[in-house]
């Protein structure tokens, strides 16, 4: 259990995975306290910092007021660095944040398609299946470099892999555990055996059992 001088956290987000999923895992994985609100929106919208979620607040307890932080990326990489999830040499967290942006990119794309109708929305999904093919290639390389443990680096859980298991928990696992049309069954149908090996590795750590469902990825993707 985390000491009486850990800090407590409230993230803000909507009850879906979406941009919040990494910062729950984060949270999960780092054995702290922490709890979820799921603000009425748009009435809450005024009392957010800038008006938007996700939102973190941090206290420890003794100060009185809360540390507030906005904005998806800056929460992720604030928990990484504070707890232990991204390395202290800046090339070596360098580069775990370009995976973690690269990750971030099959999102935006996934996201993009819901804007789209008719030739335009063809267009949007032959981008997104554009981007998943270069990521998973590039990214299985990366796990394959690593000796296809489940990890992207070393032996132990980093920043890297919970955003990959962020981002497939978020287009895989959606609606009470269906997989989504085209967009979904796409990524799907193309895991690569290192990822497979990544999401089986992390499903399976005991700090992320409480947060990750009964359900689990792969064997949604096998019975699809």
């Amino acid at each position: 259990m985390p000491s009486s001088n850990t800090p407590s956290y409230v993230l803000r987000y909507f009850a879906i995975t979406g941009l919040a999923e990494t910062t729950r895992l984060l949270l999960a994985a780092s054995n702290v306290d922490w709890t979820e609100e799921n603000p009425a929106w748009p009435q809450a919208k005024a009392d957010q910092p800038f008006g938007r979620l996700p939102v973190l607040l941090e206290s420890d307890g003794s100060s009185g007021s809360d540390f507030v932080l906005s904005e998806s990326p800056t929460i992720e990489r604030y928990l990484a660095r504070k707890y232990g999830f991204i390395p202290n040499d800046p090339q070596l967290a360098s580069r775990q944040e370009e995976i973690r942006d690269q990750q971030r990119d099959v999102i935006q794309a996934f996201t993009n398609v819901k804007k789209f109708q008719g030739e335009a929305l063809q267009e949007a999904l032959k981008a997104y299946r554009t981007i998943v093919d270069k990521v998973l290639e590039v990214h299985s390389r990366i796990l394959r470099e690593n000796g296809n443990n489940g990890f992207y680096f070393g032996n132990d859980l980093s920043f890297a892999d919970l955003g990959a298991l962020a981002i497939f928990r978020t287009i895989i696992y959606m609606d009470g555990g269906k997989l989504e049309e085209e967009r979904s069954k796409y990524l799907a149908e193309n895991l690569t055996p290192e990822f497979k090996k990544l999401i089986e590795t992390l499903e399976s750590n005991p700090k992320l059992q409480a947060h990750i469902s009964d359900t689990k990825i792969l064997s949604l993707v096998s019975s699809a």
